[in-house]
């Protein structure tokens, strides 16, 4: 059928600046797209510059699903990108969404996508959908993405059925209170991309129970996870956990107390460094929030990113396993 958002361009369109933005999907501000329930976002730069560089760079290399959408575009996210979004509604590879925003030259993401396409023997067409210049992504998997010029620095790669979602979430993030939910004002692609100040990672996720296994109470509808440098040996984590009233916040704080005095006790967390945070931590409700900080040292910092990073990869690995079955043996 005919794609409504396309319409016939050579290969020469240009990249898109201003930032257009497709007409909204979403009513009122929203935090990420429908469809969409997790979107972790990094500030490289920071990460670069950090004492914790190469162990986050570590941590973000052990991520096997996002990797396998760069592969053979001659992209390296910690090298080449100032900033990094990874969307997903369900774990699934092929329903991420990568979006970035590099810090070379102009034709750079033109040429990763001529490098890719090139590398899988193929060739490029560019044409306008929503205002943007898109072509396909030749990535290694079998879901059939689409790449977007949002700028001549911000680029987006997705299924080409969400790239409308994805310009409308630029938009409803650009519309929303920035200063009210800790974040710093910011335009077009870069409203896609924003943090708070001074935060090298956050973590936003709606439908929190979509991924709980077990009892889904006490548990809010929607988390924002931040870190920030707070020292050359210290970060400052901050969690913001929304509930849908002041009431289930009230006795989730309560809850929540209970259960970090409990781990707090618990031998594991002491050898690992982490029975006296646990046990500072204070659940602070805020009306329908609950307002969490804490600060990790550095050796705390590296266990969580080593622990994470061994998971993903198992994970990774647990997937191919299950995709190509072995036999049992040492």
């Amino acid at each position: 059928g005919t794609d409504p958002g396309a319409d016939p361009d050579p290969d020469a369109v240009p990249d898109a600046v201003p930032f257009p933005v497709a007409s909204p999907t979403l009513s009122g501000p929203s935090r990420i797209p429908p469809g969409a329930q997790l979107a972790l976002r990094v500030d490289l730069r920071r990460v670069r510059e950090s004492p914790l560089g190469p162990d986050v760079t570590a941590f973000l290399r052990g991520v096997p699903d996002w990797q396998l959408l760069l592969a053979g575009s001659g992209i390296d996210p910690v090298a080449d990108l100032d900033r990094l979004l990874v969307a997903t509604p369900n774990l699934q590879r092929s329903k991420l969404v990568l979006a970035g925003r590099h810090r070379r030259g102009e034709g750079f993401a033109r040429k990763s996508v001529k490098r890719l396409a090139r590398s899988r023997g193929r060739s490029v067409r560019w044409q306008r959908r929503f205002g943007v210049p898109t072509a396909t992504w030749h990535n290694l998997d079998q879901t059939r993405r689409t790449i977007a010029l949002l700028s001549t620095k911000h680029f987006s790669i997705s299924r080409r059925q969400d790239l409308e979602r994805v310009l409308a979430m630029a938009q409803a993030r650009e519309l929303r209170d920035a200063k009210k939910e800790g974040l710093i004002a910011a335009r077009g692609p870069d409203a896609l991309l924003s943090m708070g100040p001074e935060e090298a990672i956050s973590l936003e996720v709606e439908g929190v129970h979509r991924f709980v296994i077990g009892s889904i109470k006490h548990v809010p509808i929607r988390v924002r996870l931040a870190v920030r440098e707070t020292g050359a040996d210290e970060a400052t984590v901050s969690v913001l956990a929304t509930y849908e009233s002041e009431e289930l916040a009230r006795e989730a704080s309560v809850y929540w107390k209970k259960v970090a005095t409990f781990y707090s006790q618990q031998l594991i967390m002491s050898l690992a460094g982490f029975g006296k945070t646990l046990r500072r931590m204070d659940f602070a409700p805020d009306e329908n929030r609950i307002r969490v900080s804490f600060k990790l040292n550095a050796d705390q910092i590296r266990f969580i990113l080593s622990y994470a990073e061994g998971r993903l990869r198992g994970s990774g690995d647990a997937a191919r396993t299950r995709t190509n079955p072995t036999k049992k043996g040492p």
